[in-house]
């Protein structure tokens, strides 16, 4: 789903409609052979704002992570999640990969300080 269609499924990009309080998620699982991790970065207007590390187990034949975090955002404001570095080439917009990143707004605000 995309209520009111704050997200842009072909470059991954959310963009708040309103100031507020924002709840996000994500959950990836990607192949990869032979075993190594994967940096990923959620990405603010631009700039890094969290880190979510993944490896894979010799022979497993995947990696994966998760995670959920909550973020003040202004309208306007840009939100992204990318693949920083690593050993294994994961992409969080590879088509052949199940990933899976929401959001919500907890409480709309009209300032924050």
């Amino acid at each position: 789903m995309n209520h009111g269609n704050a997200f842009n499924g072909w470059n991954g990009v959310f963009t708040a409609p309103v100031t507020g309080l924002y709840r996000f998620g994500h959950a990836a699982i990607g192949t990869s052979n032979p075993a190594g991790h994967f940096v990923s970065d959620v990405l603010k207007n631009g700039y890094p704002e969290r880190r979510f590390f993944g490896n894979s187990e010799p022979n497993s034949g995947f990696n994966s992570a998760d995670g959920s975090w909550e973020m003040i955002l202004f309208k306007g404001d840009k939100v992204q999640m990318m693949h920083t570095h690593g050993t294994i080439p994961f992409q969080f917009m590879d088509r052949t990969d199940i990933v899976h990143f929401y959001g919500k707004l907890q409480t709309k605000k009209s300032t924050y300080q």
